[in-house]
């Protein structure tokens, strides 16, 4: 898409070219001819350029995780959560006082899950996970294995694949 833009902006620069020409004739253009013929080989190199792509990979920013999956044992999807364009998300066990966001009450190990566990903040282009004065705890296993206890007050920044364990529950940011 990026190459057919600089074609069209190219090729708007030659009949620039040509227009002001024409216009002023060649003795009174031949500057800004120049100007708009120069301005179009640019175009066309930068088009062609094959480290622009390199480059590309550098700056892209980081997919934002779009699902929060509660995995089992094996690690299949039991159940999921879109948490896209939200920026705060309560974990835990809905028993009717209180409203969380993502319900574990009626998962395996609902009973190491406290009614408000632990909480989801989106800020600054990243998900946190924060303990909320939970009494079992939640670790974060990262994509490359390591596995963290989170202390309370103590936010953790989430990257795609990271496993956030409520008690013994598994929930994966995706």
């Amino acid at each position: 898409m990026e190459k057919k833009i600089s074609y069209v902006a190219a090729l708007i620069c030659v009949v620039i070219t040509g227009i002001v020409l024409w216009r002023m004739g060649l003795r009174a253009g031949w500057f800004w001819a120049g100007c708009a013929m120069f301005a179009a080989m640019l175009h066309i190199i930068f088009s062609l350029s094959p480290r622009q792509k390199e480059d590309r990979k550098y700056f892209m920013p980081m997919k934002t995780p779009t699902e929060l999956v509660l995995l089992n044992e094996e690690q299949e999807k039991i159940a999921s959560w879109y948490i896209y364009g939200k920026n705060g998300i309560v974990i835990g066990r809905d028993v009717g006082e209180n409203q969380v966001t993502v319900n574990l009450d009626h998962t395996e190990y609902a009973s190491m899950i406290d009614v408000e566990h632990a909480v989801l903040n989106y800020a600054k282009d990243a998900w946190y996970v924060e303990d909320i004065s939970s009494k079992n705890g939640i670790s974060v296993q990262k994509s490359d294995g390591r596995k963290y206890k989170i202390a309370y007050g103590k936010p953790c920044r989430l990257e795609q694949g990271d496993i956030i364990f409520i008690g013994l529950a598994r929930l994966q940011i995706q």
